[in-house]
């Protein structure tokens, strides 16, 4: 994964960037939000019951 240089807004593959000279700054991996792992876990609890839904009515 490449740096990213703050002053450019570019990646780099370096320490140093090639176009300013700045020192390179680390990436930030952010994890997923909790109201997307909600969304997630909500929509396959929906979608369970709705397949256990069909299924009971085709049997019927």
């Amino acid at each position: 994964m490449a740096n990213w240089c703050e002053n450019c807004d570019r990646p780099e593959e370096g320490e140093v960037c090639a176009v300013c000279g700045a020192a390179m700054v680390e990436p930030v991996v952010e994890g997923v939000p909790w109201r997307w792992r909600f969304f997630i876990v909500a929509s396959v609890i929906y979608l369970g019951w709705r397949i256990y839904q069909i299924i009971s009515w085709i049997v019927h």
